[in-house]
């Protein structure tokens, strides 16, 4: 029987970190403005869920037709919808043709933010240990002098 290591030490947790201004950013701004321009801007923002894990590239493994079919597929989005983010998105230059089966989403390094499994562990139990030592000062405020 195979044995299996516990794999937790290993365990990266990533997230994307919109500023407060993403919406107000020029190419952002015209993005929605153009016909069906909100559905671009989630394809947009699930493109960069989506490279997260790989520092802001995506790649085209041949799978689909084109690099447009394979990330429609990826983020369940029609293919068309796809193309005509991407075609923005190359257009304005938020993306970047690396190879010819890479492309790298430039804006991504300012918004990855990541931890390890054991950091984020650590914090909640730093977290865990600082209420369980407010427990006295929380508990002292029960006695209430009584009329």
């Amino acid at each position: 029987m195979a044995e299996f290591k516990n794999d937790t030490k290993a365990k990266r947790y990533y997230w994307l970190q919109l500023k407060t201004d993403f919406f107000d950013q020029k190419e952002i701004k015209l993005l929605r403005k153009i016909a069906g321009g909100d559905t671009y801007t989630v394809i947009y923002l699930k493109m960069l869920l989506a490279s997260l894990k790989d520092e802001g590239k995506l790649y085209f493994e041949s799978i689909g037709d084109d690099f447009a079919e394979e990330i429609s597929l990826l983020i369940d989005e029609e293919p068309e919808n796809v193309a005509m983010t991407l075609n923005f998105l190359e257009t304005k230059q938020l993306i970047e043709v690396v190879e010819n089966d890479e492309y790298y989403l430039n804006r991504i390094p300012e918004m990855l933010g990541s931890e390890s499994y054991s950091a984020e562990r650590v914090r909640r139990h730093r977290e865990k240990k600082k209420l369980q030592g407010n427990a006295s000062e929380l508990q002292s405020n029960i006695d209430v002098t009584k009329r």
